[in-house]
C-alpha cells in the first residue's frame, strides 16, 4: 500500500469513527430530550436536524478528499468512499427510525397515563361518559342519560400520537 492509499485509508477510518461518535452522542442526547421534553416538538426538531446536519457535512467530506487523492489512487478505491457515502446516508435514516420509535413509544406512555387519570362527565347531568372510540381527536359524545352532545377532547400526548400507525 502506497502513502496515498494509506492517507485514503486513514481518512476513511476516520470518518467512520467519526459516524459512530456523532450517533452515540446523538443517540444519548435524544435520549434525554424525549425523556424530558416530549410534549415540545421544538427541541426534539431542533436537535434532529442538528444530528442529520453533522452526518451530511461528514459525508460530504468524502467526496472532496477523494478528488484531492484521485490522481495518486486507482480508481478502484473510489468505491471504498462510495459505500462508506452510503453507509453515512443508511445511519441517517436509522437514526431517523430509532428516534421516531423512541418517541412514539415516550408519547405512549404519556396518552396511557392521561387515559388512566380522566374521567369523563356530561356537561349537563355530570352522569359518566362513555370513552369515544377514536381517542387521538375531538369526539362529540352523547350523554346516555340525558341526551346531551358532549365534546371530548383527547389529552395532548394522546392529539400529538395521532392516529395509530399501520
Amino acid at each position: 500500500m502506497n502513502e496515498a492509499e494509506q492517507r485514503w485509508s486513514t481518512f476513511l477510518g476516520k470518518v467512520r469513527a467519526r459516524l459512530g461518535e456523532i450517533l452515540e452522542e446523538a443517540d444519548a442526547g435524544l435520549d434525554d430530550i424525549i425523556a424530558t421534553e416530549v410534549l415540545d416538538p421544538g427541541p426534539m426538531s431542533a436537535a434532529q436536524n442538528e444530528v442529520k446536519a453533522r452526518l451530511h457535512a461528514l459525508q460530504e467530506k468524502i467526496g472532496p478528499a477523494w478528488t484531492r487523492l484521485e490522481a495518486e489512487l486507482p480508481s478502484e478505491l473510489e468505491e471504498q468512499g462510495r459505500a462508506l457515502e452510503s453507509e453515512i446516508l443508511t445511519a441517517i435514516e436509522a437514526f431517523e427510525t430509532r428516534t421516531d420509535k423512541k418517541y412514539r413509544a415516550r408519547l405512549w406512555e404519556l396518552a396511557q397515563a392521561e387515559q388512566k387519570d380522566r374521567k369523563l362527565v356530561c356537561s349537563k347531568c355530570a352522569a359518566p361518559l362513555p370513552e369515544p372510540a377514536v381517542k387521538h381527536r375531538v369526539e362529540n359524545v352523547t350523554c346516555t342519560h340525558c341526551q346531551a352532545v358532549n365534546t371530548v377532547r383527547p389529552g395532548l400526548a394522546m392529539a400529538m400520537l395521532g392516529p395509530p400507525k399501520r
